[in-house]
């Protein structure tokens, strides 16, 4: 067996086709928040659904410390981003002994130091945390998760597919027997993933299942679901008692508030607007690139002091 690297991160950040809203130079403004803030013992690897582009190859070769999980094909939304993040934990799982694995869009942003550190803290201070963000349980997502997964567990979703409807009914089963309730979930955007689960789901087999990549479900709501069903829980770490900042569409708050509050990472960088004005995304981008322009070493000391 090859021997697994430890490292203190894996960041994964999420690259699907190009297109008007998802801009090459956009992408790469993300990999380089990854690069800035993240630790030195930390990788980032790119989860590469572009095909049949191969936007992780293209990134490889301005930044040839990226390592590259390369889906075959892209398959879409729903289940298929469930499929497309399976290739990324289960390459993580045969490569690396990591602390941490944060998942991230390429529509996030890493703004300050020191998220790793916090995150790591956290799941050694609460074990059984295995996945953590903006913690939904109520709402419209909710609601929409509940609806869609009653119907594929309904008499005519089992007409419609009967593998899917029986891995579907194993695992609800699990995960209800262990207090989950319909639709509760991470925000994605950006999680963060405690090793744990990772490992627990590739013992259960519950990664890269095509029944599942045939679920009409949001990838962030069967990720939940599997955490529930491996028995780990979930737990809340966004503003305004955590230093992170997701949710669904646009900012959680004004670019110029997070750095006053001292918010380590954000999703999204697509727009923000309030009384002051709006901003674009490239102008957020540009914001945020700014402060980047600094010397690490002189964030790095304001961390240590502060």
């Amino acid at each position: 067996m090859t021997q697994k690297e430890k490292v203190k991160a894996v960041v994964v950040i999420l690259v699907g086709p190009l297109g008007s809203r998802n801009r090459y130079e956009h992408v790469v403004d993300t990999v380089k928040s990854v690069q800035y803030y993240a630790s030195a013992d930390s990788k980032i690897l790119i989860q590469d659904n572009s095909a049949p582009l191969n936007l992780g190859k293209r990134l490889q070769t301005q930044f040839p410390d990226l390592l590259v999980s390369r889906a075959p094909k892209n398959y879409g939304l729903y289940g298929g981003l469930y499929k497309s993040e399976s290739f990324a934990f289960q390459y993580i799982h045969e490569h690396f002994d990591a602390d941490l694995v944060v998942m991230m869009d390429s529509d996030a942003l890493l703004t300050d130091f020191g998220l790793e550190d916090l995150a790591i803290a956290y799941f050694k201070d609460h074990p059984n945390v295995g996945l953590m963000g903006n913690y939904l349980t109520e709402g419209t997502g909710i609601a929409w998760a509940a609806k869609k997964l009653k119907a594929q567990l309904s008499p005519l979703g089992l007409l419609r597919d009967q593998e899917r409807y029986h891995l579907l009914h194993e695992i609800t089963d699990k995960a209800y027997g262990n207090g989950w309730k319909d639709g509760q979930h991470i925000l994605g955007g950006i999680a963060l993933y405690n090793p744990k689960l990772i490992e627990k789901m590739v013992a259960a087999n519950y990664l890269n299942r095509e029944p599942l990549r045939r679920a009409f479900l949001q990838v962030d709501h069967i990720y939940g679901l599997l955490c529930a069903a491996c028995g780990m829980e979930m737990a809340f770490f966004n503003i305004p008692s955590h230093p992170f900042g997701v949710v669904w569409r646009g900012m959680p708050i004004s670019p110029k508030a997070i750095v006053n509050q001292g918010v380590k990472a954000f999703h999204s960088t697509r727009s923000w607007e309030d009384a002051d004005g709006k901003w674009d995304e490239d102008q957020i981008r540009e914001f945020f690139a700014a402060r980047r322009s600094e010397p690490v070493v002189d964030k790095a000391n304001e961390l240590v002091n502060s």
